[in-house]
């Protein structure tokens, strides 16, 4: 039983005993009712007086055939049955939810999380669960983190570390790494070993400086005191390749993102004395914030992977 209040008044409502009412009212007949209803005839019958008892008004005459609607069981129905059809169909809107049979998932997730780790998951959980629709937002890190405190995304694909923040809830998922690739122009510089302050003598090509990823390169660089300005700034990793491919330059780029072209040999990894640091993707949530079945079941794919697969 629910109560609510209406004024200065406490309304008490039982959706059973509508339930009930309204099966006894499109019968005609308490006995009839109880059998679709899977109750007694008695529990039917004492739900009836309950009711009236409640609204302070008889709703059925009483007669040798069954019962028939008074004026004001007339009114009573014509809301009722409105309404305890729109709280079956939640139950059931609900029921096929709690069961992926219905629902909505919407992903925040950078270039490079789409690229190198969310298509394969997006295909497998879309195969399994057709009747879930899925919309994916593609923004920066930064941006994604501001979309998830908004509420504008269920969850995030950012690339880490990130600020430390106690609203959310961040795990890794996928170990990333960074490198440095060029095309047939500058391939020679793969035949050999150079150091990080070789770069500053050829042009650089990189992401935008709001990309999470520009941002730690920065970092890394500067921790050996180099500052690299860049030839070119791009907005997404599969331009970087590209322009690398093309001879425009040297492409700070993620290796999971160029793998294939290093292997069909379109493109070449540059080594370094020094050791670029491996880096994550993670799955950022809100704290204390419930996530939609779908969502979840999501999220929880992705959990599950990550640890069969000893990414954390």
């Amino acid at each position: 039983m629910t109560t609510i209040r209406i004024g200065d008044c406490k309304v008490d409502i039982n959706m059973e005993l509508y339930r009930i009412f309204n099966e006894v009212a499109k019968t005609g007949n308490v006995t009839k009712a109880a059998e679709k209803l899977f109750v007694s005839q008695s529990a039917v019958s004492q739900a009836i007086m309950q009711l009236e008892d409640k609204l302070g008004c008889r709703l059925f005459n009483r007669n040798t055939r069954g019962v028939t609607l008074t004026p004001e069981g007339v009114v009573l129905a014509s809301y009722v049955n409105n309404a305890v059809s729109l709280v079956e169909n939640a139950r059931e809107k609900l029921a096929n939810m709690k069961s992926l049979r219905d629902g909505e998932i919407t992903i925040g997730a950078s270039d490079t999380v789409c690229s190198i780790f969310l298509l394969p998951f997006l295909r497998a959980f879309k195969a399994k669960y057709p009747e879930i629709h899925i919309s994916v937002i593609n923004r920066t890190t930064r941006e994604l983190l501001k979309l998830l405190k908004s509420g504008a995304v269920d969850i995030s694909f950012v690339n880490l570390p990130v600020d430390g923040d106690s609203m959310l809830e961040i795990m890794p998922v996928m170990q990333i790494r960074d490198c440095f690739v060029t095309g047939e122009k500058y391939a020679y510089l793969a035949d050999s070993v150079i150091r990080l302050r070789d770069l500053k003598k050829y042009p650089i090509l990189m992401l935008e400086k709001s990309s999470n990823s520009r941002k730690q390169m920065d970092m890394f660089l500067a921790s050996y005191e180099l500052e690299i300005k860049p030839e070119i700034e791009l907005e997404s990793l599969s331009l970087l390749s590209e322009f690398a491919r093309f001879g425009l330059g040297i492409a700070a780029t993620i290796k999971e993102d160029v793998q294939e072209m290093l292997d069909n040999h379109e493109l070449y990894e540059l080594r370094f004395i020094e050791t670029l640091p491996a880096r994550s993707i993670g799955v950022a949530q809100m704290k204390n914030i419930s996530l939609s079945f779908a969502a979840e079941a999501f999220r929880q794919a992705v959990l599950n992977y990550a640890n069969i697969n000893m990414f954390y």
